[in-house]
């Protein structure tokens, strides 16, 4: 399946470089978000396999460390190829690095599940009994809500800028690093403590730091609204979201270790999902000022920390590692 998606996303690019038109352009663009889901939600799944939770929570973070870079540097590499070679040299790099990525996978990643046969009804099960679990709903709303917060953020930032402070765009480029190398921060902490402290103490720690930064948001963005008031307290909530997102969707998959594959592809959607209602929920809202984005970005990460604690008291199948129950052995076929 990582094969296929690698694949897809390759066929993708190699359409954007040679499109003609708009509707061929966004079709490519589709084709490569299809194929690269792929390697999110079974570069999860992947690691699961391979590790017990809590050294998979310290994995996950490596490879969050690592993606959080794409989005940082992506922007000004991306700049420069257009200025100096037009916009399609940006899918000439996208499809060296996709076929680079391709070939490694193929020569160097054994395979980590025995294949089963493709059951769609068995993968429907195994998503009914994931959303029966409150283990994996707390789990998975705490990082929903999470993500939520964060592109409700990015959504809102460049036209703050823009609009009410009246700052040209490199002032969004140049300060959307501060967050950035938060995230970073906060996944680095998790490498160096979750088998330390252990992922659930880390968990809800990185949750109360990102509430403890919307508080702030709030108060000097209403305040004084300026590009530091916007930046200095979401770079300290993204060193949460460091610290809380690999801990919470490794325990997520550990709830029923069996279906991972399941458990990633849902975690993914519930993520994805909350982010869209929330930059929805921002546009519905006046955008002649700062509330709305601090009311959803707010009440994003006040939810996050109330889904959390429910961790706390969810069943233990939740909360350490374990062996699947019957009921996730009963759907492993269709996982």
């Amino acid at each position: 399946m990582l094969l296929a998606g690698l694949a897809l996303f390759l066929a993708g690019t190699v359409l954007c470089g040679f499109a003609r038109s708009l509707p061929m352009l966004i079709t490519g663009r589709t084709f490569e978000a299809l194929g690269g889901c792929a390697g999110m939600v079974l570069g999860r799944a992947i690691v699961r396999d391979i590790y017990d939770r809590e050294r998979s929570a310290s994995a996950l973070a490596t490879i969050m460390m690592v993606m959080s870079l794409a989005p940082s540097l992506a922007p000004a590499i991306g700049a420069y190829l257009a200025q100096w070679g037009g916009w399609r040299a940006d899918f000439v790099l996208l499809g060296m690095i996709g076929a680079a990525v391709l070939i490694l996978t193929g020569s160097r990643l054994a395979e980590t599940h025995a294949p089963t046969p493709v059951n769609f009804v068995g993968m429907i099960g195994s998503f009914l009994v994931l959303l029966r679990t409150p283990a994996f709903l707390s789990f998975g709303f705490a990082t929903a809500f999470t993500s939520a917060s964060w592109f409700t953020f990015l959504a809102a930032a460049p036209y703050l800028l823009s609009e009410l402070l009246h700052e040209p765009p490199s002032t969004y480029g140049l300060m959307i690093l501060l967050p950035m190398a938060g995230y970073i921060l906060g996944n680095a902490g998790v490498v160096r403590l979750s088998v330390l402290l252990g992922s659930a103490r880390l968990f809800i720690s990185g949750l109360a730091l990102s509430l403890a930064s919307g508080v702030m948001l709030a108060v000097w963005c209403l305040g004084d609204l300026t590009p530091w008031a916007l930046f200095v307290p979401m770079a300290i909530s993204s060193i949460g979201n460091g610290m809380s997102q690999p801990p919470g969707i490794a325990a997520g998959l550990s709830v029923y270790p069996r279906i991972a594959g399941a458990a990633s592809g849902l975690l993914g959607f519930m993520q994805m999902a909350l982010a869209a209602l929330g930059t929805l929920l921002l546009g519905l809202l006046p955008r002649d000022s700062v509330v709305a984005m601090v009311a959803v970005v707010g009440a994003s990460l006040a939810l996050a920390l109330v889904c959390g604690l429910f961790t706390l008291r969810a069943p233990a199948e939740g909360l350490r590692p374990a062996a699947a129950s019957g009921s996730s052995r009963k759907i492993v076929k269709g996982s």
